[in-house]
């Protein structure tokens, strides 16, 4: 319906009535098209519910580790000492090379222990010469003895006689084997197969004056330990896993685990656990745990700084993308979809987190809808419009990378 406002005409003068007039016309307009004119009213319209990804989740097998940081340490650790004083005559070795057991080292000079040597030789024949005539002498006096011819105060001095002698004997022997040791130790000899290190005294040095001078020190290169302590939580959960998998987790020889080197990568060769402390550590809470590991290239080194992987049982569970699971103070949870398309809150219980993917343990089954994507756009209560996926769709959406890494039968590894 169109409104029409009379006008004046074009040839009539305005007075000032007419202007009076005029001056009401767009007042009394707007009243008339308030009034009398028909407008077209704007109604509200919803906006479409936003769209989600979501898939219902999915079993698939679960291979997690532990890394823990390490130190590598050899399983042997010599230091080469002088035993006795002397003058160092010679190196035998070139610092840095590897030695074998009884391979010669050092020498010393002999000299003086070569004449010790040869006086204590000639004090032992000596002894066993008096040995031998006071025995004769005993003999005689038996003879004399039953001949009436000799006391028995003369017998018992003959016997003691033989008894002094015989006595001086072993103390003659023992100063050989005395001299002989101290010959013996002027050749320092290695007592390890390993590595040296370098010579810690120059040649023409005296050493053993005093106290035993270190010269050098071994190290076995192969194989190696691995000291890694682990948490006291780990520790439990550690222990919980084997009982599930029907394993006694006190058999430490039956435990494999691998190094991850500094670069990242894992050391071809696993090693075993062969010792755990027996207690806890009040001041730090964790378990001392030691393995050994074959080192027949020399790439491990003492000192070196590792991360060791222990591998955990094996399981069945089912698998969500990481980034699906959220975690706030209350704990970790999702966002779940019911039949009527309307988001809600769940809370569930995590396990390994391996390669992109989350091991859920509780709170969810295959039949549950859970939001993966576009969560940002979801709030409890509210309704969206799911599209569902795969998992390995969802992971290739969220993670290209990470989707790679999974087939859809094939096991998972990553860290826990």
């Amino acid at each position: 319906m169109v409104c029409v406002i009379p006008l004046l005409h074009r040839t009539h003068r305005p007075t000032l009535r007419h202007l009076s007039l005029i001056a009401t016309i767009p007042v009394l307009t707007t009243s008339i098209a308030v009034t009398g004119c028909e407008e077209a009213r704007n109604e509200f319209a919803a906006p479409p519910p936003p769209k989600v990804t979501a898939i219902h989740p999915e079993i698939r097998q679960f291979e997690p580790y532990r890394d823990i940081v390490a130190t590598v340490e050899p399983v042997e650790t010599v230091d080469v000492r002088a035993r006795i004083s002397g003058f160092l005559q010679s190196r035998e070795f070139t610092p840095g090379d590897k030695v074998e057991i009884d391979e010669t080292l050092f020498r010393l000079e002999s000299d003086e222990y070569d004449a010790n040597l040869a006086i204590a030789d000639a004090d032992l024949r000596s002894a066993e010469a008096s040995l031998q005539l006071t025995r004769q002498v005993l003999a005689k006096y038996q003879v004399a003895f039953d001949k009436g011819a000799a006391t028995e105060i003369e017998i018992l001095e003959a016997e003691a006689n033989v008894e002094v002698a015989a006595a001086k004997v072993e103390q003659a022997k023992a100063q050989v084997t005395r001299s002989r040791l101290d010959v013996a130790y002027t050749t320092i000899k290695s007592p390890i197969a390993g590595q040296i290190g370098e010579d810690l005294v120059s040649v023409g040095n005296l050493v053993g004056r005093g106290e035993p001078t270190l010269l050098a020190r071994i190290t076995s290169i192969d194989p190696m330990n691995v000291y890694f302590s682990l948490p006291e939580t780990a520790y439990l959960e550690y222990r919980r896993r084997m009982s599930e998998a029907g394993r006694e987790s006190d058999r430490r020889g039956d435990y494999e685990f691998n190094i991850v080197l500094p670069n990242g990568e894992v050391y071809q060769h696993p090693g075993v656990v062969d010792f755990a402390a027996p207690e806890i550590n009040r001041e730090t809470g964790t378990v001392s745990i030691r393995g050994v590991v074959p080192n027949p290239e020399d790439l491990l080194r003492p000192g070196l700084f590792v991360r060791a992987r222990l591998a955990e049982p094996s399981r069945n569970r089912i698998a969500l993308p990481e980034s699906a699971v959220l975690v706030d103070m209350a704990g970790a949870y999702v966002f779940v979809i019911d039949k009527d398309d309307v988001v809600a809150r769940q809370g569930v219980t995590v396990g390994a987190s391996l390669n992109g993917l989350q091991e859920i343990e509780a709170g969810l089954d295959e039949a549950s809808m859970v939001i993966v994507d576009g969560i940002l756009r979801a709030r409890p209560g509210s309704t969206v419009s799911p599209v569902t996926v795969s998992l390995e769709e969802a992971l290739e959406l969220i993670d290209p990378a990470a989707a790679a890494m999974h087939g859809s039968t094939e096991p998972t590894n990553g860290d826990a």
